[in-house]
Formats: C-alpha cells, structure tokens, sequence
C-alpha cells in the first residue's frame, strides 16, 4: 500500500514562509482601506477588524493545512456570512415592506442563510488548490513506476460513426504506452456505413502485426441500446480479459500519453483505491478565437476545482482518460444506461460500495473540442442535465449515515452541491424576479414607499466587482493561462452557457429518458447558420435589456437607487444571454477565410489512407500538414 503525506499544495510546491507576512499585511492593509471606503470612518471598523484579525491568528496555528491566503479567505468568508447577515435582517426590518411582502422575503431569507453556508464549505473545497498549504491526499501521479507492472489493463476505446482517422490516431497512441500488460478493445455500436468502421478493424490487425501479439480487438455491435455505456457494458459483459485488474476508458478522439498507464497504476496497490481520474484537455484549438475561448472555459473546472473537490474525497470519473479497478465497476453494477453522465453517475455507485478514488490535475490525453457552438452547447446539455438525473435517482445514497452508506470525505456535501448548482441558479433568478415584480407593484399601488438604498452598495458593488475579477485571473493563471485575451474568451464561452445550462437543470428533473447526443467529430460539415442555434438566448437577452431598460425609465416610482440596481442585474444577465451569439459567430469566422470539408478517405475507397495514418500520428502536432480549419488533417 502506498504511503500518503501531506504535501505543498500543487501551485505553490516550495513556498517559501516569508511571503505569509507580506499577504498578511497586504490584507490587514486592504481590509481597513475597504472599511474607510465604505464607511467614511477608520476608528469605528477597529473593533471588528481587530477581531477578525485575532480569528485569522488563531486559525494560523489550528488548521495548519491552509496558507496565508486560505486563512484570510476563511475569516473574511465567515466575517462576511455573519455581518451580511445582520445587515440584511435589519434592513428587512426598516424597509418598510407591506406584512405579506415581508413575510416573504423573511422566509427567502431564512432559506438563503443554509444554502449560502453550504455553498461556502463546497466553495472551500473547490479552491483548495488556491488557499491549501498542505494536502492529505496525492495530488500528482506516482514517480515510482515498478508496481504499475503487476496490473492487467483492458482499455476500452467505444465510438460511434467516427472519422478514422480520429480514431486510429488513438490506437496509435494506446499502441505506444510504457505498460507491456494490456489489451485495447475497440467497440464500434451501431455505426450503418461499414466505410467507417472497417478501416479500423484492419488497422487492429496492422498494429498487432507490428506488436507481434493480440492487443487490439475490434468488435461491431448493432443493434446496440445504451450508446456509450451500453457498448461499455457489452465489453464488461464477456468480451474484455477475464483477469483484467483494471479498466480504462478512453475517447475515440484522446491522444494519450505514453505513461498514462505507468505513471497511474501503481495507486491501485492500496486495494481501497476504485478509480484515478486524469483532467480533460484539448489539442488542435490555438489557430482559432473559438477553439481557444472553449478550451480556456473548460480548463479553470478541470486544473483548480476538481483537484480541489479530490482532496475532501469528492473526486468523481469524467468519461475518459480514467482507470477504474474492475472488481469495483462490477460490484456497483456497471454503467447506467439511464443517464447522460453515465461517467460520473458510476463513481457515485463505486464510493458507496465502499471505495475511493483521486483526480490528479496533471494532463495524460488530449481531445478535440467540439467544431460547432451547436455541438457546444449539446456538450454541456448533457454535462449539466446528468447530474441533476443522478440526484434524482441516488437522493437516498446522499442521506447521512446510518440512513446511507458512508462515503469518504466530503463526498455526499459536494455531490449535492454539484447536482443543484443548475436549479439553485435557476431558483435565484425566479425568486429575485418574484421578489421584483412584488415590489413593483406595492409601490405601484401605494402599499409601500420607495426604497432608499444608501450609498455605501455603489462602492460595495465596485469592490465586488475587483474581487470577482482579481479571482478569476487567479484561476486562470492557475490552470496555464497568461493572456489577458485568451481569459476574456473563456469568460465569454462560459457567459454563453448560462442559458443551455438553466434548461438542462430543468430537463434533468423530468424522469423520461433523455436523448443521448453525441459530439461530432467530422470538422466543416454543417452549413446551417450557427445563429440559428442561439436564437433563444437571443430573445432572453433582449427581453432583459428592454425589462432593464424600463425599470431604468421607472426610477421615479422605484426609487433611484433600487432603479440603477435592477438595471444593472438584468442588464448584466442580457449580456451573458448574448454572449451565445457572440460564440456562434466566433465559430463562423475561423482563423482562415476558406472552410474547406476534410474529406475522410478509407480503405474503401481504394486510398491508401490506412497506411499513411500511422505515419502522420507519429509526427508531433506542429509538423502535421493542417486542413484550412486550423487543425491537422489526422485530426
């Protein structure tokens, strides 16, 4: 069994203590500067100060596992929960509010206070990355290799009407990894043009030629139900070694390391251990604005939150790239065919079988991104409504022991946490349209006056707003970004999503099964305007920007202040409604002025594309010839 440690969070792994006293006095410094601010008075805030100060003391020499940065972040987080707290309680009393308004916004008060508390302690364990000084779980792959050698790995590569090409530049790459104790079993399901799948069932015999053993499988399976986790169960089912330990799960389009296998292993020594889980990440994207902006919108989740949520034992599998030991899948059942995240539903089921698993930050394949913000936007359709299908169906594992088995860590907290985050969205934007719609018509009707809001929440806004911004360049900068461009695209991309993800929340509640759609990889085929796609975001946007604009107009009745700040929430919702457009448009105009479609030749038609695939696969990314999209031929 491997020995785990403490050990230096995985940003800063030799962070030298001096630097505490400067983020110490760097923050005492701008916390009295914020209270002058706002208040206008130094004097009166010392108390306070002095008293989260004497918190954040104490805590330094208690929980020794955060830096400096995570002990101010924890007191300023707890200090803000209660002062913000009372804040509003009492503004709720001296209001004004007519009773049954008053009522209402008590009771979503009382229901906020909860819910913020539990987002704070996920939130905590999702930036673990950020405020962590030490960890108690791994946060990288082993170095020592040799007990990696022991273990027998069946990698199961599922596709469904796949370029080739895409395809065997794959099982080129499984074909090279450091590991001598393996199998690759290719599942084609349900794929009718034989001109897709037959050159890659000569191509596993090409490579077992050239490995001089049977290493690749190729099986065509149609009719076949379930897509991938149905072809996932039929390998499970027979067809995979019989004395297989472990089993990897690999995307049709992921190139992988060649010690993906070595380097991960040697973890499956401790016999608790049911799954290693490696980031998703992406290829071929820099000679496009919209390829960039995807890529820099997946990467803050899978280098900074994940690894985070890993070390309070909430890692979960994401589909590829993983390893899952085989004893652990079959006795949690083996994929759902139910649900559209049949990757991570499946951890869900191992942990309460009673194991656990890690999520390491560091990259071992790369996929390509979706062509189209069509495609996009069905990606995370399913990413977002899967979740909320599995917490629909696994409530009761969730429940506290002894109504449900235990699970490690923070596991059940961050699963519901996850799930929800969807609806609590979509219910804060009802409740806060609820709440100022009741409003207006109270003061349209006399029943209250116009609300006075006091100066001080124009420079608080100001200050959220430099805090919002000064954070997510940190997350950027921790997951490899360092443009300033690159970051306002990922911002952009994710603004994008807001929309498709609100209706995934909803859809994933509905208990009849969901399509599973799946991501194409043929690059340059579509020529359906992509605005026609974004046309719902487009009249929500524009719905908000003419509700913001009237509640502007209606300043007089409302008051000044309540105006100014109802305008600058819709309007700053319109905005992220309109960022869809934006990305459909960003996905039209590619880095070259010509499209060319990418025309995938097989051994079908008589090209001798089967034998030049290999040779392409082996040049680096840089040196392969590249079709007028910006992304190389093989790909």
């Amino acid at each position: 069994m491997l020995t785990l440690r403490a050990l230096a969070a995985p940003h800063r792994p030799a962070r030298p203590v001096s630097e505490e006293g400067a983020e110490l006095i760097g923050g005492c410094s701008g916390a009295l500067l914020l209270a002058w601010l706002t208040t206008g008075e130094l004097v009166p805030a010392l108390p306070a100060f002095l008293l989260c100060l004497c918190g954040a003391a104490l805590a330094r020499y208690v929980v020794h596992r955060l830096s400096m940065p995570g002990i101010l972040w924890m007191t300023s987080a707890v200090a803000g929960f209660f002062i913000g707290g009372l804040w509003t309680w009492l503004f709720l009393q001296e209001a004004g509010l007519p009773r049954s308004l008053e009522i209402a916004a008590l009771a979503g008060f009382a229901l906020s206070v909860p819910l913020f508390a539990i987002a704070q302690i996920a939130g905590f364990a999702r930036e673990a990355v950020v405020t962590h000084e030490r960890w108690r779980q791994p946060f990288e792959p082993a170095t020592n290799t040799a007990p990696a050698r022991r273990f027998k790995v069946s990698l199961q590569l599922p596709c469904y009407a796949e370029p080739p090409e895409i395809v065997m530049g794959t099982m080129n790459r499984l074909a090279a990894l450091d590991h001598d104790n393996f199998e690759v079993l290719v599942c084609d399901n349900n794929t009718q043009d034989e001109r897709l799948w037959r050159p890659l069932e000569a191509h596993c015999r090409t490579l077992n030629a050239r490995m001089g053993r049977e290493c690749f499988r190729f099986f065509h399976v149609a009719p076949l139900e379930g897509a991938k986790a149905g072809a996932l169960n039929y390998l499970l089912d027979g067809q995979m070694a019989s004395d297989a330990d472990i089993i990897g799960v690999i995307d049709a389009d992921y190139y992988a390391r060649p010690d993906f296998l070595s380097r991960l292993l040697p973890y499956f020594a401790d016999p608790e251990i049911g799954y290693i889980q490696t980031p998703h990440d992406y290829r071929a994207y820099q000679a496009s604005s919209y390829l960039t902006a995807c890529y820099w919108e997946y990467m803050p989740c899978n280098k900074v939150d994940y690894p985070g949520v890993s070390e309070y034992g909430g890692a979960f599998t994401i589909g590829t790239m993983c390893l899952i030991r085989t004893e652990a899948l079959r006795k949690a059942g083996g994929w759902a065919e139910w649900c559209l995240t049949e990757d991570s539903e499946v951890s869900v089921r191992i942990r309460a079988a009673g194991y656990r698993g890690y999520y390491f930050g560091e990259t071992f394949g790369r996929g390509l991104i979706p062509e189209t913000f069509d495609d996009y936007k069905k990606q995370r359709f399913r990413w977002t409504a899967g979740p909320v299908q599995q917490l629909r169906r696994h409530w009761r594992l969730f429940l506290p022991s002894p109504f449900a088995p235990a699970m490690p860590g923070w596991t059940k907290l961050l699963e519901v946490v996850r799930c929800l985050a969807p609806l609590q969205t979509l219910a804060g934007l009802a409740l806060g349209v609820m709440g100022l719609a009741s409003m207006i018509a109270a003061l349209a009707t006399g029943a209250m006056k116009p609300i006075t809001v006091p100066p001080v929440a124009g420079m608080l806004l100001l200050i959220g707003a430099a805090t919002w911004c000064v954070r997510t360049v940190h997350r950027y900068r921790l997951s490899g970004c360092r443009d300033t461009e690159d970051m306002i695209r990922g911002e952009i991309a994710r603004a994008s999503l807001v929309y498709v993800v609100l209706v995934a929340g909803i859809a994933g509640l509905s208990k009849r099964p969901l399509a599973w759609r799946r991501t194409p990889k043929f690059a340059g085929l579509s020529d359906e305007s992509p605005f026609a796609s974004t046309m719902a975001e487009t009249i929500a946007g524009s719905a908000c920007m003419v509700l913001a604009v009237g509640l502007l107009l209606a300043a007089p009745l409302i008051g000044e202040g309540m105006a100014l700040l109802s305008f600058l929430g819709l309007a700053g919702l319109g905005v992220q409604f309109f960022c869809a457009p934006a990305m459909a448009a960003m996905a039209m105009r590619r880095s070259s002025p010509v499209r060319e479609r990418v025309v995938w030749r097989t051994a079908l038609t008589q090209s001798p594309a089967r034998e030049t695939a290999p040779a392409l696969a082996a040049l680096p990314d840089e040196r392969r010839p590249l079709t007028a999209s910006g992304r190389s031929a093989i790909h």
